[in-house]
């Protein structure tokens, strides 16, 4: 479901959401392969003419359905990697497809905007009429599914974990497969980043790319207030930790940062985690006194305010973090990797810090947290950043030339 905070995609889906009804009469059909459906909140009911669902129980592919019932585990796997689809289109069936296209109703649907290339499948039934009868169709891929699952592979190679590593590069596989049947068929395909899109013009030459940033409001300009805690070192990550390069992100700023800044420094530090999904793999990191997982957290700004630092210490991943840029929003200076700040046009030095290596990150920390004035001017340039080119008007403006 869209919702203006969260994991990335409902967050992006709300931006999306919020675009596209400010010129046009938005029927929303949500398919919650992330999750339960839930009832619509206020956002959603304030920016959608018409809500609709599809029925997850008798929806499943009954292939994936027949696979899921097999006990054996490596005979499962097996058939897994055979599944000729990725995982998260497993309900995106011709039956789905159709239940789709009726209750889209009668009415003539002057475009339908599909989220993620893996819902590509749904609309195969707004595709089928001649090209000057058919609605406008957009497909929004967000970020290069391919590349994604590609990094994910390596870093579960990296940390061990064979299995992922197999899984994901089968996904990779099959991104590569679904792309290259289904693009074609829309009238225009969207990233979220240049980089993104050039990557996949490469690839794709026939289609036609445009770029639609991720963004987020402003939330508080103007120059930063300190945090109330002078001595304290207060670092916060918040990330959905149903996706493992959040938990693997977490594990690497409590295992191989937190050991570093304490190399450097006799403060007190104290590590925030905060986000929705299982949390289970953090409690062992959770142990330690100087870090407190909150899971899920619904108003974040009072953690964003006692934060010196908000830290993205990704090593896996696509598209661009939007909870980079909410804390852009919330004022707060950023230290990321090279990949979690990828495909937002941040300066190192000027927007946020940048660090690979957990001595590098943990000395840019300590260093935003000793000199206060450095760590507010780069906050408040970023919230200029984000104003000029990741803000809900440039989004709007993104989405108005495409469809224009």
């Amino acid at each position: 479901m869209p919702q203006p905070f969260g994991n990335g995609v409902a967050m992006r889906a709300a931006s999306i959401l919020d675009a596209l009804s400010r010129r046009f009469a938005v029927d929303l059909f949500v398919v919650p392969v992330g999750g339960e459906l839930g009832p619509p909140g206020e956002f959603v009911r304030r920016h959608a003419a018409r809500i609709g669902g599809l029925d997850l129980a008798s929806s499943l592919d009954p292939l994936f359905g027949l696979i899921s019932r097999i006990r054996d585990p490596e005979e499962r796997r097996r058939a897994l990697d055979a599944y000729p689809k990725p995982v998260l289109s497993r309900f995106c069936t011709g039956d789905s497809a159709q239940t789709l296209y009726e209750w889209a109703g009668e009415a003539p649907v002057a475009a339908v905007h599909v989220m993620r290339l893996y819902m590509a499948p749904l609309v195969q039934a707004f595709l089928r009429p001649a090209v000057l009868k058919r609605p406008f169709c957009v497909l929004d891929l967000d970020d290069d599914d391919v590349r994604t699952n590609e990094r994910l592979a390596a870093l579960y190679g990296a940390v061990g974990d064979a299995l992922a590593a197999d899984a994901a590069a089968s996904e990779a596989v099959k991104y590569r497969s679904f792309a290259e049947r289904h693009l074609a068929a829309f009238d225009c395909a969207i990233a979220c980043s240049d980089a993104d899109a050039a990557r996949l013009g490469e690839r794709f030459p026939a289609m036609r790319f445009a770029v639609v940033p991720n963004g987020y409001a402003v939330l508080r300009p103007g120059l930063r207030r300190s945090p109330p805690d002078a001595a304290t070192l207060r670092l916060l990550f918040v990330g959905n930790f149903q996706y493992f390069p959040n938990v693997d992100a977490a594990m690497v700023l409590c295992r191989e940062v937190l050991p570093a800044l304490r190399q450097l420094t006799d403060r007190p530090i104290a590590v925030e985690l905060a986000g929705t999904g299982d949390t289970t793999p953090l409690l062992d990191i959770a142990r330690d006194p100087s870090v407190t997982l909150h899971g899920f957290v619904e108003d974040l700004g009072p953690l964003y305010g006692a934060a010196d630092v908000a830290v993205v210490p990704i090593r896996a991943g696509g598209g661009t973090r939007i909870k980079l840029l909410e804390a852009f929003s919330h004022g707060v200076p950023v230290v990321a990797t090279r990949l979690g700040a990828e495909g937002i046009d941040a300066e190192d030095g000027v927007h946020l810090l940048l660090a690979d290596e957990p001595a590098a990150f943990a000395r840019a920390c300590l260093q935003l947290k000793t000199r206060p004035q450095y760590g507010a001017a780069i906050a408040n340039r970023a919230a200029s950043l984000l104003l000029a080119r990741y803000s809900p008007a440039q989004v709007a403006a993104a989405i108005a030339t495409v469809y224009d």
